[in-house]
């Protein structure tokens, strides 16, 4: 028996640029806002780098988060 697997193409980019991906300080000020779809293109081209910032971000008592944006900004303390 075959089971066909279908990709929607259109459904995953929309998805990666619906979705941002949202690095906080402990004062819940927005340090770096990025679409998820160039993070993934960061990640690719420079993880070295990317991967030791997220870490001491983390130590240093940053949140990282990915938010939806597709339902409309609501506004930057919606997302708390």
């Amino acid at each position: 028996m075959k089971t066909d697997i279908k990709v929607d193409g259109k459904g995953i980019l929309n998805f990666l640029k619906s979705r941002k991906v949202v690095l906080e300080n402990s004062n819940n000020e927005t340090i770096v806002d990025l679409q998820l779809l160039w993070f993934l293109f960061a990640m690719i081209f420079l993880s070295g780098f990317i991967v030791v910032a997220l870490i001491i971000s983390l130590f240093l008592g940053c949140k990282i988060s990915i938010v939806d944006t597709s339902q409309g900004f609501l506004g930057k303390d919606h997302y708390k």
